[in-house]
């Protein structure tokens, strides 16, 4: 009878400390010019959203709670607008506010330890946010948002915001081995890539970081990232022709060879075809030159289309699975279009070059290529 005793009194207590070990949280909040559906999101390695509580509202306001073992990076989405507000789910209760007319600016308050900090940053956001809007408005006040001057000097001041916004963050990823630095690079993640900056960002984090679940989600692309940079070594893809052959990327012989990725629905496709067709016309003669077109379209016709309108003489292919193809994610495409200059043996020499740096380093490799011994590829 004792020793019955004393195994309910164990697993009351293994029961009592399990609950401890939950704490709740407690949302409330009001999206302004918002009246509909508002999510709780969770996103999990592999990059999958889950909702935790949705609310439907006729005046933005409403109200999310729940319990978690340990701080999890969550966001709130107002469905069919672009207002996305990231917050840190621990013990503790939260007040939101956000407008979907000012996607900018939201406030998360309360929350524990690990919101509280991505508030501190935050507030280091908005510090940089407002100077740079400050010195954007007295350029367009002085010469004008069309004014040629103005909209260069705003396309530098915009580069130089991007570069103390990364030199803020990579103090804090360094400063804090936890997840709010990881679910930054998670958040930021596109435009990380874009700028291949992810895996040099990556390197920055913990391994505490690394191991949440954000964290998780960040690697694989920081991994492809890092072997997609100038230096690496393209993969092989193989993808089919217009006429419905197979044909790869190692397929097309050159050395000095072109892929760009493209899509019939890109809206910048016939200034970048343009480009590449002044290219193919002038290189076209030379044995050592080549160029791909891997589009990322779903539609077979509109491909096939877009390919005779544009009259792209070069070698093109498609597998019609869009941005969610093989291919995409093997060369870590995130925008359209995308273009990477390759050597002989795959080695990347550059990637998203237009203009006179697209011309010259073409050149450069040819004359390279044409000085060395024996044969031509093609």
């Amino acid at each position: 009878m004792n020793w019955h005793k004393k195994n309910i009194a164990m697993l009351v207590g293994l029961l009592f400390m399990s609950l401890q070990m939950f704490g709740q949280y407690k949302i409330s909040g009001h999206i302004k010019n918002h009246g509909g559906r508002i999510l709780l999101l969770v996103q999990d390695a592999t990059g999958k959203y889950d909702t935790l509580a949705n609310s439907l509202t006729a005046n933005g306001k409403f109200y999310f709670t729940g319990k978690v073992r340990r701080p999890i990076a969550a966001e709130i989405r107002a469905v069919n607008t672009r207002l996305r507000i990231p917050i840190f789910l621990e013990k503790g209760d939260y007040k939101v506010s956000a407008d979907v007319k000012q996607l900018k600016v939201y406030e998360v308050a309360g929350g524990g330890k690990m919101q509280k900090l991505r508030n501190e940053f935050r507030k280091k956001e908005l510090e940089l946010q407002r100077e740079c809007d400050s010195i954007r408005k007295e350029y367009e006040a002085e010469y004008g948002k069309d004014d040629y001057f103005s909209r260069l000097q705003i396309k530098g001041l915009l580069l130089r915001y991007e570069d103390l916004y990364d030199e803020a963050e990579d103090e804090f990823l360094k400063a804090n081995d936890n997840i709010v630095s990881a679910a930054l690079l998670a958040w930021r993640m596109e435009r990380l890539m874009e700028r291949k900056s992810l895996s040099k960002k990556y390197e920055l984090l913990g391994m505490n970081a690394r191991a949440t679940v954000p964290g998780c989600y960040v690697k694989p692309f920081a991994e492809k990232i890092a072997a997609l940079v100038v230096g690496g070594t393209a993969p092989d893809l193989r993808m089919q022709t217009p006429e419905g052959d197979s044909l790869s990327i190692y397929g097309v012989k050159a050395k000095a060879k072109i892929i760009d990725f493209w899509a019939s629905w890109c809206d910048p496709q016939p200034e970048a075809n343009a480009e590449l067709k002044r290219l193919n016309k002038e290189y076209k003669k030379n044995k050592n030159f080549a160029m791909l077109g891997i589009s990322l379209d779903i539609d077979r016709e509109a491909w096939e289309t877009a390919i005779k309108k544009d009259t792209l003489s070069w070698d093109q292919v498609c597998d019609f699975t869009g941005l969610s193809s093989e291919t995409a994610k093997q060369y870590a495409i995130l925008t359209l279009p995308t273009n990477i200059l390759l050597s002989p043996t795959g080695k990347i020499l550059a990637r998203d070059i237009q203009g006179e740096a697209l011309t010259d380093k073409l050149k450069e490799l040819l004359k390279t290529e044409e000085k060395k011994p024996g044969k031509s590829i093609r």
